[in-house]
């Protein structure tokens, strides 16, 4: 996830404490969620409120191909707008998915990495919106020089994530990943999730795509409140979640 403006916001992603899954109203064409895969939902995101790395590596895919699954896009998309701040990085996309109840438009979040004793640059999550929410803190531009010099590698590094997405070569994929779920967090301090409400959207492709809008409280005083998206798949009879398009905008 792209870098924080403030302590309060990065603390707010890394520390979503403990919380009571609910169901949220169907809208008109929303499928009905599965009460395994609601069970499989609030675990993964339990396990996310409380840093649980360990625990989140035992609810992902295990293998490549149902790590990434089938290809969301039709074809590359249009991208634009590559930027960078320090090690993070992100590029807008935007055209037609596979499945029409997907947004036409994104964002992909990169991470810097040394590899070799190069710098190099790896994606860690894709975000689907109509609209991106304001709450979401991602800069518009990069802002120093040495940034905008990495634009160039953070543009083609998501053309090559989604060039091996299209072509299915999964291992690439995992190659060109940056796996967040294998670095270590401290439990978190100060933010706790009070509730979170969980929906089914439709979609054509294979699995579950579930919404979630959680209510969180800063210092037992503020309120917050963040929105996400999970990626259900089912690997050998179990749900299991997709962590390279679980997003979490503020």
């Amino acid at each position: 996830m792209w870098a924080m403006k403030t302590a309060v916001t990065r603390a707010l992603v890394l520390a979503l404490g403990a919380f009571t899954a609910l169901c949220w109203p169907l809208r008109a064409g929303a499928a009905s969620l599965p009460s395994d895969a609601a069970q499989v939902a609030q675990d993964f995101l339990f396990a996310f409120s409380r840093n649980d790395r360990e625990k989140i590596k035992g609810m992902i895919p295990q293998s490549a191909g149902k790590l990434y699954g089938p290809c969301p896009f039709a074809r590359m998309p249009r991208l634009s707008k590559p930027r960078a701040d320090t090690r993070a990085g992100a590029v807008d996309f935007e055209g037609p998915m596979t499945d029409p109840n997907l947004p036409k438009r994104g964002t992909m979040i990169l991470r810097q990495m040394e590899e070799g004793g190069k710098k190099v640059w790896r994606a860690r999550q894709l975000y689907w919106y109509d609209e991106l929410p304001p709450e979401a803190d991602i800069p518009d531009r990069s802002p120093t020089a040495e940034d905008r010099r990495q634009e160039p590698a953070v543009r083609q590094a998501a053309q090559d994530f989604i060039s091996a997405w299209l072509a299915e070569k999964w291992e690439v994929m995992t190659s060109l990943t940056f796996q967040w779920w294998e670095v270590p967090r401290p439990p978190p301090r100060w933010v706790r999730m009070t509730s979170v409400k969980l929906r089914s959207r439709p979609t054509t492709l294979d699995g579950l795509r579930v919404e979630f809008v959680a209510k969180l409280r800063v210092a037992r005083l503020l309120p917050k409140q963040v929105e996400g998206n999970l990626w259900l798949v089912k690997e050998d009879g179990v749900w299991r979640v997709r962590p390279v398009t679980f997003s979490l905008a503020f």
